[in-house]
């Protein structure tokens, strides 16, 4: 099942939108961030490809925890990852795991492969989900970030920059 861009999904686009390089998004669903963003280099990755795809949208079909991408390959990565706290994984595109972070930190883990250094990578995640125990991670992993947030009806999402340097 592929997401239809929301909140989430306007929120980070509203803080990418400018970003230039290498660009990468890990689950990018329907590509609706990719396409809307100035970056001459665009490339999305996710388990299902979108049914249409824009010009200047390259996309590698792939599971985005273990990306098939070479290490230092983008300068930016971004990803709305699912981040709803479940059980079990049964929607892809919404389930994020017990603590809905599961995805996310996996994601995470592959960015910052990914990413070049000097790099950066921006993603979202919201106050539903157990935010803080990605937040100890890149404590413990002494990466700096910054966090913006965005008050919704019933819950606040968080849009997290980490600088890769």
């Amino acid at each position: 099942m592929v997401y239809n861009p929301a909140e989430d999904t306007y929120f980070l686009l509203d803080n990418v939108k400018n970003i230039k390089g290498k660009v990468l998004e890990l689950g990018c669903g329907s590509c609706y961030v990719l396409s809307n963003i100035n970056s001459d280099f665009k490339v999305g990755c996710d388990l299902i490809k979108p049914d249409s795809l824009k010009d200047d949208v390259e996309f590698v079909l792939g599971d985005c925890r273990k990306a098939p991408i070479r290490e230092g390959s983008f300068e930016q990565i971004i990803f709305n990852p699912p981040y709803l706290p479940s059980d079990k994984i049964i929607d892809i595109a919404v389930d994020g795991g017990k603590g809905g972070v599961e995805v996310a930190l996996k994601f995470l883990i592959t960015s910052l492969r990914i990413v070049k250094k000097p790099g950066r990578i921006y993603f979202i995640l919201s106050s539903l989900s157990d935010y803080g125990r990605v937040e100890q991670f890149l404590k413990k992993m002494k990466i700096k970030y910054t966090k913006k947030q965005k008050e919704l009806f019933f819950e606040t999402l968080y849009l997290y920059t980490v600088n890769n340097v």
